[in-house]
């Protein structure tokens, strides 16, 4: 049996090891901020994290503050997390919420 540190080919993803973070809500400022970024970087030793229920517009949410992807400042706030993640050799699947 492979150990959880061996890495693991999902589709296209050469995954670092075989940890999977799943989905936890963090954000509830619409636009991902600081916290964030620290936040999903301190998880970054998994090979790949679920974001959080992210909204693809603002109608729909039965929770109004949730964060989202449907405008410039919300996508900048998560490449910022992207980033960082990416940067410890990490992958993200954002989760999409509608």
């Amino acid at each position: 049996m492979p150990s959880f540190s061996t890495p693991l080919q999902l589709g296209p993803l050469l995954l670092k090891n075989r940890v999977i973070m799943s989905s936890l809500t963090r954000d509830r400022n619409l636009v991902p901020g600081p916290l964030q970024v620290e936040y999903y970087t301190q998880r970054a030793g998994a090979g790949l994290i679920l974001t959080e229920g992210t909204m693809i517009e603002k109608v729909g949410s039965e929770w109004s503050n949730a964060p989202g992807i449907y405008t410039d400042e919300q996508v900048n706030g998560w490449r910022k997390v992207l980033d960082s993640v990416h940067a410890r050799q990490s992958f993200m699947y954002l989760q999409l919420w509608h």
